[in-house]
């Protein structure tokens, strides 16, 4: 692309470069690659991990995308819901007028899944890793995940604060999956059909390393240089637990392999291309596309992209150097920022405020400097022919800009890495995404009937499961001696055959039979899980009693009333209040609401297995069950079709608290031998 305009850009941009005259910090090189960077020579010590033939691999595959998990997840929503995945059972004329689906290609679970496995292949392969392994993580990842994306995930986590019993990770729900659905049974039993010889242990060795990398796969944990963490069968089930019990711990979590932090970029990789194309197709409730050109922010971001892509080293480097020079700064200022346990000089002060008017000038430059990657952005769109293909081209080129430069980043490593720049280009697109398309890509009634509808629902199966006996019954026999069960046996019995013989309790049918077909084994760790989750949630409890944390979730009114609001009450009954609460206070107080919160522990087991299997529907079988039950009505789907205007819908404080983090972590810009510490978000 060295036509005019190019050589204008790059004039001006030397023009700037010279009169910048700040640090000569080593910067990461940019030069591409002699040789072809998809026919890796080498190996990964990983790739000689596992003894299993490539046939045994492929008939693995073939279970895996034949279970009825797996087929699940088509009819599940990726970051926005399809019409045809919550047409309502009683289909008439209007509905279908309302239903009808112009949107035949939004992402859906399954093929954002498929995407991340193949993106995974390809980076695997140009590293020599372990294809195949690493394909099969990417097609399972999210085979875990609930219904209508993140916003189904994050309301059943509310739900199992409300009711202490914890939280829901789709992550680690998909180990669960792969066990209670007899998936890697069944893969054991295919493989031995086709390979006699292959050693059982292999297969569940293989798979443990697969599960690992399902559960550790969080896109929104840590972001710098992902490094293998060596661990045992046991650190692994530990990690799986923690997902349920302890909040935000799966964004802990390291891979164990290669390949298993291969994942973490593919997948998002791959969402922040399909977000943007989704964005573009989607319409809000006036008809109007949530967006519908690249506007200047997207511009500046495209342009960083296409300067990695055409290795121009002018805007590169300079990007670079105002990127490390600000983030110099911002480190300066905070150290020199008084603070409670700090005694700042006036020479102190003076320098505060000479580095802060330092950073504003670069700023300021640096603003200049993004019109030219937006010039140079335009330019390389406008010459796209046709202009439909542009936001498929132009999405096409920054993810193999995005690939490309993270094999090239981590090969002949002992991590997964990318460059800086190019790391803080994708981070910056996805949260771009996150203010621009994802909240507006929900339908209103997602955002205003569901939490509500949703919570009553789990309450509905959780008193199924209360009344059969099914969660009293998973209470170790110890603890049962002190503990009444809410229902006799005479009743569970006549509740049993109430729901096999009335055809009005199908959806109960399913859930009792659910629980009632799976081992033992399956099921063990749900009442230890609640424990430990209880106690996670009472301290989080306080901690928002006190106004040390901040409430963000769905159902906020009734979580602060229900929860929040007595333990504050009791709290003033104690003569203390959030300024004179000592440590010692609060363990005592911890300690009495969890004994109390433990007597309903029968429905707190009960709520949990509810909210696991009502995780597993899917966005139609949710939306029929709560209109078969009148938890949603008709009218509430209609009117909430559609999706809101930007700027209409509250602040979404998840999404924000995130973006907070994400633009405080400047040091992403940091080369990994320079900051050996890995970047978290």
């Amino acid at each position: 692309m060295k036509d005019k305009s190019y050589l204008e850009i790059n004039e001006k941009i030397t023009e700037m470069y010279r009169q910048m005259g700040y640090s000569n910090e080593p910067l990461y090189d940019y030069k591409e690659s002699d040789e072809d960077i998809m026919d890796y020579k080498g190996y990964s010590q990983y790739i000689k991990k596992f003894n299993l033939k490539k046939s045994d691999i492929l008939v693995i595959m073939k279970v895996i995308t034949e279970s009825a998990a797996y087929q699940r997840s088509s009819q599940k929503s990726m970051m926005a819901t399809k019409s045809s995945t919550i047409i309502p059972p009683d289909n008439t004329e209007e509905l279908k007028q309302i239903f009808k689906d112009p949107e035949s290609l939004i992402q859906t679970r399954q093929t954002h899944e498929r995407e991340v496995a193949d993106i995974s292949k390809m980076i695997s392969n140009g590293l020599g890793l372990n294809t195949d392994f690493a394909y099969l993580i990417g097609l399972l990842h999210d085979i875990g995940h609930t219904w209508n994306g993140h916003i189904g995930e994050r309301i059943l986590s509310t739900i199992g604060r409300l009711n202490n019993c914890g939280y829901i990770v789709h992550n680690a729900m998909g180990a669960y999956i792969l066990e209670r659905e007899n998936i890697i049974d069944r893969a054991i039993g295919e493989v031995k059909e086709f390979n006699p010889k292959t050693d059982e242990k292999e297969i569940k060795d293989f798979m443990r390393y697969v599960i690992d990398g399902v559960v550790s796969h969080n896109g929104e944990g840590l972001v710098g240089k992902i490094v293998p963490n060596k661990k045992t069968s046991e650190d692994m089930s530990e990690e799986i637990k923690k997902c349920f019990t302890e909040k935000g711990f799966d964004r802990k979590i390291l891979p164990a392999t290669m390949e298993g932090a291969v994942i973490r970029y593919a997948d998002i990789i791959a969402y922040t291309r399909s977000d943007i194309l989704d964005g573009f197709r989607l319409k809000n409730k006036n008809g109007n596309k949530i967006i519908s050109e690249f506007d200047d922010e997207y511009l500046s971001i495209i342009g960083t992209t296409l300067a990695r892509k055409n290795n121009f080293e002018g805007m590169l480097t300079l990007e670079n150097k105002f990127l490390l020079e600000m983030y110099g700064l911002s480190k300066r200022i905070k150290e020199l920022t008084p603070s409670i346990d700090k005694i700042t000089t006036q020479e102190d002060k003076v320098e505060l405020e000479r580095t802060k008017k330092e950073r504003e000038l670069i700023e300021a430059k640096y603003k200049e400097f993004e019109k030219y990657k937006v010039k140079y952005a335009k330019e390389y769109i406008n010459n796209i022919k046709p202009k439909s293909e542009i936001k498929t081209k132009v999405t096409q080129m920054m993810q193999n800009v995005f690939i490309k430069d993270l094999i090239e980043a981590s090969k002949d490593k002992g991590y997964i890495t990318m460059s800086p720049l190019t790391r803080k280009t994708l981070f910056a697109l996805r949260d771009l995404n996150s203010k621009k398309i994802v909240p507006y890509a929900r339908r209103i009634f997602e955002t205003e009937d569901l939490p509500i509808a949703a919570q009553d629902l789990v309450d509905m199966f959780a008193n199924v499961l209360v009344k059969t006996g099914i969660a009293y019954s998973l209470i170790p026999k110890e603890v049962r001696k002190n503990i009444k069960p809410a229902s006799t046996y005479e009743e569970c019995e006549e509740m049993k055959q109430k729901i096999n013989k009335n055809e009005k309790f199908s959806y109960e049918r399913k859930i009792y039979h659910y629980y009632t077909k799976q081992k033992p084994q399956n099921l063990e760790f749900i009442y230890e899980n609640v424990l430990d989750a209880m106690k996670d949630i009472t301290k989080h409890d306080i901690n928002i009693a006190i106004g040390k944390e901040k409430y963000v979730g769905e159902l906020k009114e009734i979580y602060e009333s229900t929860k929040i609001n007595p333990i504050k009450r009791k709290i003033g009954e104690m003569g203390k209040n959030s300024e004179t609460i000592t440590d010692k206070d609060k363990e005592k107080l911890l300690e009495q609401l969890l004994e109390e919160r433990k007597k309903d522990i029968e429905k707190a087991v009960a709520s949990k297995m509810a909210i696991e299997y009502v995780g597993g529907m899917t966005d139609n079988t949710v939306l029929a069950a709560l209109l078969e039950k009148n938890l949603i009505s008709r009218e509430q789907l209609i009117e909430g079709y559609g999706r809101a205007e930007q700027g209409s819908q509250a602040t979404d404080l998840a999404l924000q608290d995130l973006q907070k983090i994400f633009k405080n972590n400047e040091s992403m810009i940091y080369p990994d031998d320079k900051e050996d510490e890995e970047i978290s978000l």
